[in-house]
């Protein structure tokens, strides 16, 4: 039991001491390294928390507007373009016949013999109107 007591003693001994320089040098660095290991994971907590939900949201994002774009793509295929394209130059084609023989038409006309009706007309109802209104 005498090395238990001896041991007791130099432990009292060496508490009782003051830390050597190298023992204060080394209790500083554990703790400017437990420091740093804190900032560190502080650090890294806020960028998870920040960032991963931002990150997990434009996933999001993208996804849908790679499903919207398959939608519309979809949706074009459907409408067969091409067909539609074709449809609408026929109708203009056959529109601008119809007008052209439209035109054709007016211009037949004979603007000075319609005149000449128009003008017989006003007498003849003129002459008319003064039997009836006598």
């Amino acid at each position: 039991m005498t090395s238990l007591d001896e041991e007791n003693q130099i432990k009292v001994r060496n508490e009782d001491l003051p830390p050597s320089k190298s023992e204060k040098i080394a209790n500083y660095a554990r703790l400017v390294i437990a420091g740093c290991s804190f900032l560190t994971f502080v650090t890294i907590l806020i960028v998870v928390l920040i960032l991963v939900p931002r990150a997990l949201s434009l996933m999001n994002t993208a996804q849908r507007t790679l499903d919207n774009l398959e939608t519309v793509s979809e949706d074009l295929k459907a409408l067969e373009l091409a067909e539609a394209i074709k449809s609408i130059e026929d109708n203009t084609a056959r529109a601008m016949e119809d007008v052209s023989g439209a035109m054709d038409q007016i211009n037949s006309l004979d603007v000075d013999t319609l005149n000449q009706s128009i003008q017989e007309l006003r007498e003849s109802t003129e002459k008319f109107s003064g039997l009836l209104f006598r």
